[in-house]
């Protein structure tokens, strides 16, 4: 009972992720193996934004990581006019891609494109290679992605959403890092993000 106390009494420290890629890179299947640690064999289709919360209580004794991770997609028209407001305060992106399909890797530069570098947006960028359990159909190697994302000035990850690889160890890695650099910064002040409510009206189609 003190535990459940202690937890409910730290202070949440928001980390905000966006998850970007194409229709087929798998990033919603990501997202609910990450947040929920399931996986969705048929098809997902994200409409408008998909929103999630994961909270982590044991990296510090009075603060605990809310973890903000946001998937946008088809008929995003909330954000279409003005996407800095989807940018704005995150501290990282990661763009998901299928490495069995050269169509969905090159989807990545058009994704990386779109992405505002502003004083609202300061980012860290991930490049993100899904589902390494298909080997044999893999036709994106790992050395060409790794040099795509620092040419890129991103870092690289491999993961399969499938097989549960390496999928919390990218995220947890990432937000850990973030939570500790943003309490141990000399200004930090725990500002509430302006966009940390969830969209009004998000959802999902399985086919």
């Amino acid at each position: 009972m003190a535990n459940n106390n202690n937890t409910q009494e730290k202070e949440r420290v928001i980390i905000k992720f966006l998850i970007l890629g194409g229709s087929q890179s798998g990033k919603s299947k990501t997202l609910l193996r990450y947040a929920d640690n399931i996986f969705e064999n048929q098809h997902i289709i994200t409409i408008g934004v998909e929103f999630r919360i994961k909270y982590i209580d044991d990296l510090d004794p009075n603060y605990r990581l809310c973890l903000q991770m946001w998937d946008k997609y088809r008929g995003c028209e909330r954000f279409r006019s003005t996407p800095h407001t989807f940018y704005r305060n995150a501290s990282a992106i990661f763009v998901l891609f299928d490495v069995t399909d050269r169509e969905s890797f090159n989807y990545v530069k058009e994704e990386l494109k779109g992405i505002p570098h502003t004083s609202e947006c300061i980012h860290e960028v991930y490049i993100v290679g899904n589902k390494i359990d298909l080997e044999s159909k893999r036709v994106i190697s790992r050395e060409e992605a790794i040099q795509f994302a620092q040419d890129n000035a991103a870092k690289y990850y491999e993961i399969s959403a499938k097989e549960n690889i390496n999928v919390h160890q990218m995220f947890d890695e990432v937000g850990k890092a973030l939570f500790y650099k943003k309490i141990n910064d000399p200004n930090f002040t725990n500002a509430k993000p302006t966009s940390s409510a969830p969209p009004p009206k998000s959802y999902c189609i399985i086919q």
